[in-house]
């Protein structure tokens, strides 16, 4: 009596049922892994199109501020402004403007409008260090 006595048996194949318990733990994994990547994926969506919306408005935001400060630095309306305020001041471009020449010494520069300082301080002179130095 040569037959298997393997073929006969009541035993059940354990590696047979190891490589498929194995493969459907494989399957769920990846399905698990993709649905954990898709719900990030929504997440991220989600978060870079509020942020899209929050550059759009930073953006027009800056136009508007460019459009102010492009107004504020035209010539009509500081000198609009200036006549509003009742205001001594002239424009750049005035010719009424005298320009003190800057090669003048500060004291020259400050005497005629009464700031010139008192005393005996020389605002030409050159900066000295007073640090003592130890002799060694």
């Amino acid at each position: 009596m040569s037959r298997n006595r393997m073929k006969n048996s009541q035993s059940l194949h354990w590696m047979g049922v190891v490589k498929w318990i194995l493969i459907a733990c494989l399957v769920s994994g990846l399905g698990l892994v993709y649905m954990l990547c898709k719900n990030q994926n929504m997440h991220l969506a989600a978060e870079t199109h509020r942020l899209e919306l929050q550059l759009t408005a930073i953006q027009m935001r800056n136009k508007e501020l460019n459009g102010d400060l492009e107004s504020m630095k035209s010539m009509k309306r500081l000198v609009r402004r200036l006549a509003d305020m009742h205001s001594n001041l002239i424009y750049w471009n005035d010719p009424r403007a005298n320009w003190v020449a800057l090669e003048q010494s500060p004291h020259a520069r400050l005497y005629p409008i009464g700031t010139a300082p008192r005393g005996g301080v020389n605002l030409d002179s050159a900066v000295v260090n007073v640090t003592p130095q130890a002799d060694h």
